[in-house]
């Protein structure tokens, strides 16, 4: 709830910023100004990083009274990304904007909100990537059922995101530059379920004379995978990952060197655009990494990977990282962070490890990876009573683990939260939320690159 004085401050500020925008700049065709300003609650960082596809024009710092605020002489009509710490929001500027952002660090994803010019876009922008993660949860079990069951489920909620976006569009009257965004956040939310049903589909036996329609695929001819205003757009980056997945798949590659390279191979004669092909090489490279921890592969995958990339930055990324990974290697000790319990006290992990530990993570964002992660452990538990296992929310929020009173756990699992979530990415790698720790019972490593779901897994 935004209270007098908060709504106060939002109001005059995003008004004034407006009010002084406002002589005749939609008239001037050189005016090019813009305002994009904010307000954190409970700030955990003193600045916010106001970037260009993933380049940062500029460092705003935020205030004694949790504000930011920065009048950009010039800024082209186009989607930016506002990054707080390991948070990003999607913002995208028509000409002469004045936007006000309200972040409540609680709960980033659901609990923020654009004020001024510009502002009913963006916050249905917001509104749209809520109802995709809603989806997301809402529909796992249609990966399960036959073709037809699939289809209508899918054409269903197609239908009814469009009669939304259509709605919103004749009321809001966005502009063609943004529409292709909009548009592209239901096409690829439909895509990337297409892709994924292809062969996930596969886990299940009783699929198994189920079988799809030859026009199965016709769906990609849709697609322009060239097209660079998506280089960083999630929605794109992740139909991409689900269809690199999908070809190697239909190949029967299980290697992950053989399918890191085949993926490198795919991307390298479908893609023509630069900046896609870049960014994408570097999304397979962080991919590969974290699945194969062998030595010699990851030094023919990072050579294949350096002759096809030719951004220097990602390349030092991706070397920097390998470094990383082999600080996990077997008997290495685990680096310790801090972490809180349910009942909110900080501890940390050495004072909780008495045996065999298992460590795996949940976020709210991915409520069907905490189900499905939570059973697996139930077999794990059957299978290795000997272990223990402690469950890791990555959250920025608090109050996160207050759902687990309303969620189904697991009995004899610990439930912990990270105090810096970007502090736990960085040291422990974790860029998957299927990657679990093995720790002895001494509290070092005794497997630091687990996949849970592994039908082999062998503990």
């Amino acid at each position: 709830m935004i209270g007098t004085k908060d709504l106060f401050s939002i109001l005059t500020l995003a008004g004034l910023v407006t009010l002084c925008s406002c002589k005749n700049k939609d008239s001037d065709p050189t005016d090019m100004s813009a305002y994009f300003g904010g307000k954190i609650i409970q700030p955990r960082s003193n600045y916010v990083l106001f970037c260009k596809d993933n380049h940062v024009l500029d460092t705003l710092y935020i205030n004694e009274n949790n504000e930011f605020g920065k009048k950009f002489d010039l800024l082209n009509p186009g989607m930016y990304i506002i990054k707080y710490g390991n948070n990003y929001k999607y913002v995208y500027f028509d000409k002469n904007d004045s936007l006000y952002l309200r972040i409540n660090t609680q709960d980033f994803e659901n609990l923020s909100s654009y004020y001024g010019k510009g502002s009913e876009k963006n916050n249905f922008l917001l509104e749209l990537f809520a109802y995709t993660r809603e989806d997301y949860n809402n529909t796992e079990h249609i990966y399960s059922k036959p073709y037809k069951y699939f289809k209508r489920s899918v054409d269903s909620l197609k239908d009814l995101r469009t009669a939304m976006y259509l709605r919103r569009k004749t009321e809001i009257g966005w502009s063609k530059g943004f529409d292709l965004y909009a548009k592209a956040i239901i096409d690829f939310s439909t895509y990337c379920r297409l892709e994924g049903y292809s062969f996930i589909r596969n886990r299940y036996e009783a699929l198994e004379n189920d079988t799809l329609p030859s026009d199965y695929f016709n769906f990609r001819k849709n697609i322009d995978i060239n097209k660079e205003h998506f280089s960083e757009f999630k929605p794109f980056t992740q139909y991409i990952a689900l269809f690199l997945s999908s070809i190697t798949h239909q190949k029967n590659i299980s290697d992950p060197l053989q399918k890191g390279l085949l993926r490198i191979q795919i991307v390298d004669s479908l893609i023509s655009n630069e900046k896609i092909k870049n960014k994408i090489l570097n999304d397979i490279a962080y991919s590969y990494l974290l699945e194969d921890q062998n030595i010699d592969n990851n030094n023919i995958f990072l050579k294949k990977y350096v002759s096809m990339s030719k951004d220097s930055v990602h390349i030092k990324e991706i070397k920097s990282l390998l470094k990383n990974i082999n600080s996990f290697k077997k008997e290495s000790p685990l680096k310790d962070l801090n972490f809180r319990d349910r009942n909110m006290n900080v501890i940390q992990l050495k004072d909780t490890i008495k045996q065999p530990t298992l460590i795996y993570f949940w976020t709210k964002n991915s409520l069907a990876h905490f189900k499905n992660a939570n059973h697996r452990i139930e077999e794990i538990h059957k299978k290795h009573p000997q272990l223990a296992f402690i469950c890791i929310n990555i959250d920025n929020d608090q109050r996160v683990l207050t759902l687990l009173d309303r969620m189904q756990t697991n009995s004899h699992t610990i439930y912990l939260q990270s105090e810096d979530f970007e502090k736990l990415r960085e040291k422990w790698i974790l860029l998957k939320l299927n990657r679990a720790i093995y720790i002895n019972s001494n509290g070092t490593i005794n497997d630091g690159f687990v996949n849970i779901f592994d039908k082999n897994l062998s503990l």
